[in-house]
């Protein structure tokens, strides 16, 4: 039986791709960090995609290792829609980013919950992140993530 191992990341650690120093505009991006993880908000009519690194293992008692699942916990009220989630993996730094899920369209509002992603059964080559796309749709749009993780087993 192989070992399984689960690893996270707290949702304070969450990065937003679209800033106002990258696009040169106001999105009205606001981004609270806490221990409960971070409130974030945005201008009605806006989107932005949101990015976590997910400690991930190649080897682990000098075992390969294959990711099979990911998780995002997270709070999105009725001003707001999760609308779309990718998972990645860096293989090298010449390698780009390969896309190894995608949700497809999703309309994720309203909720305080634990969303579970289940991922191509594959050698894990490199490091993982997820990447959660946002409309704030509403004045009042706010998600809160609180985490983020993936599921990886050893095989031989």
């Amino acid at each position: 039986m192989s070992d399984t191992f689960r690893f996270w990341t707290h949702g304070a650690s969450v990065i937003a791709e679209y800033t106002k120093e990258y696009t040169g505009t106001d999105n009205g991006l606001y981004m609270r960090r806490a221990g409960w993880g971070a409130q974030i908000k945005q201008n009605k009519g806006t989107t932005n995609w949101f990015h976590f690194a997910i400690p991930s293992a190649t080897t682990l008692d000098d075992d390969n290792v294959s990711y099979y699942h990911a998780w995002l916990r997270v709070r999105v009220n009725n001003d707001a829609v999760i609308d779309r989630v990718h998972i990645r993996e860096a293989p090298g730094p010449q390698s780009g980013s390969s896309l190894i899920y995608d949700s497809g369209a999703k309309n994720i509002t309203g909720q305080d919950t634990e969303l579970s992603f289940n991922l191509p059964d594959q050698k894990c080559k490199g490091p993982l992140v997820m990447c959660v796309h946002v409309k704030f749709e509403g004045n009042n749009g706010e998600v809160v993530f609180a985490g983020a993780g993936g599921w990886f087993e050893e095989w031989t």
